[in-house]
């Protein structure tokens, strides 16, 4: 299951990285430990709404912007591409799993990697 500090998390990295700023440059601007920082935008910690908010305010990135980037994220993640058509991700099923079926009922298998990745593979 994706947890909500990981998307925040990788977004912080995101933006912070963007912007060419190191960890340490950061988190002086934002008054929090350097290892606490690294712990945010890994996931590993939960920030609360005041030391987000700090960190926001010293990435010039506005808090909103940030949540709303996470939901995005964690709409999207929540969703696989299959086709032209999105498919919720826990009704998409293990390429293992059909192997039998898939034998039974057709002799070529289109795998779809990304927009425009395909690969067509015999079963």
């Amino acid at each position: 299951m994706l947890l909500l500090r990981e998307v925040i998390g990788s977004n912080l990295r995101a933006h912070r990285e963007h912007q060419r700023r190191s960890l340490r440059d950061v988190s002086a601007s934002a008054r929090v430990s350097l290892g606490y920082l690294s712990e945010i935008e890994r996931g590993r910690k939960e920030a609360s709404s005041e030391l987000l908010a700090s960190i926001c305010d010293a990435l010039e990135l506005p808090l909103a912007d940030l949540l709303s980037d996470a939901s995005t994220d964690l709409r999207h993640r929540d969703f696989v591409s299959v086709g032209a058509q999105d498919v919720p991700a826990d009704e998409v099923i293990d390429v293992d799993e059909l192997d039998d079926e898939l034998s039974a009922h057709s002799t070529e298998l289109t795998l779809i990697f990304g927009q425009d990745e395909r690969e067509t593979v015999g079963v």
